[in-house]
């Protein structure tokens, strides 16, 4: 079977898996998150483990897992600062050869890319659900999502037919100038279509913020996660979803922008 059928489908399998607990929200949000911060940690570790570092990768997951859990239960809170801390003393006093101050580097790094990026979503989920009512939080939501996948795919067929500008080349060869710009047309024509056929509740403001949060924020994370990869020489972070790669291949343009898609929700908005 062809990559091209693959990706197809595992798209037609796995949309439905994150829509499904996006439109239910509540507690099954979360853990669907939890399960996508553990699965993208465990890849981090492993790339991270291709240079013969030595990270604590059970108990940096058990903690990333706690920081997606940790807007449930308030009691998650103390078990994750007393994880943390023994996380902290186990790797610098027993962590093997080596630079200690760069051993819990290795772990912070998956503490927060993705466990506390991607921690974002159900917080922003929830929320809003609160303020603007389920359909809309769900909607403005899932639209981030969209906003994401329209961004990579018109920066894909914007490379393919007029990119010739290098865009980075050290870190990601094929990408071009071209197709990244076509990559944020194409994610602030999604979201004007998203304002006038289905969120009128978006201002003008909103939709300039959320293109260009998925279309210059979201290529920015696409290109963080290609320089971690082209640093040990991978071609992709794992192979669990057949066609794309690994969960931090396909959650990398979201990792980098739910926390600026949080940020303004709550800074320059009313419904969170």
């Amino acid at each position: 079977m062809g990559s091209g059928a693959k990706r197809i489908i595992t798209a037609i399998v796995g949309i439905p898996l994150v829509i499904g607990p996006m439109y239910a929200g509540g507690i099954w949000f979360i853990l669907f998150i939890a399960l996508v911060v553990a699965a993208g940690q465990f890849e981090l570790y492993k790339i991270q483990s291709k240079k013969s570092w030595s990270p604590a990768s059970i108990l940096g997951i058990a903690a990333g897992i706690l920081i997606v859990l940790r807007s449930v239960i308030d009691p998650f809170q103390s078990i994750l600062i007393a994880l943390l801390i023994t996380l902290f003393l186990m790797v610098i006093l027993w962590g093997g050869n080596g630079d200690p101050l760069s051993r819990v580097g290795e772990i912070l790094s998956g503490l927060v890319y993705p466990a506390l990026f991607l921690s974002f979503l159900p917080i922003m989920r929830n929320g809003m659900e609160v303020i603007v009512g389920a359909r809309d939080a769900f909607g403005i939501t899932l639209m981030m999502f969209v906003l994401i996948w329209v961004c990579d795919s018109a920066a894909y067929y914007s490379g393919r037919a007029f990119g010739e500008t290098p865009l980075a080349p050290t870190i990601s060869p094929k990408k071009t100038w071209e197709g990244s710009i076509g990559g944020v047309a194409g994610a602030m024509a999604a979201v004007v279509g998203a304002k006038y056929f289905l969120f009128p509740i978006l201002t003008w403001t909103d939709v300039v913020a959320f293109g260009l949060i998925a279309g210059v924020i979201g290529q920015l994370g696409d290109l963080v996660e290609s320089a971690i990869k082209r640093s040990v020489n991978v071609k992709d972070s794992g192979n669990l979803l057949p066609g794309h790669g690994g969960v931090l291949d396909r959650f990398d343009s979201l990792t980098l922008a739910t926390p600026a898609y949080y940020l303004y929700l709550v800074t320059c908005t009313t419904y969170l």
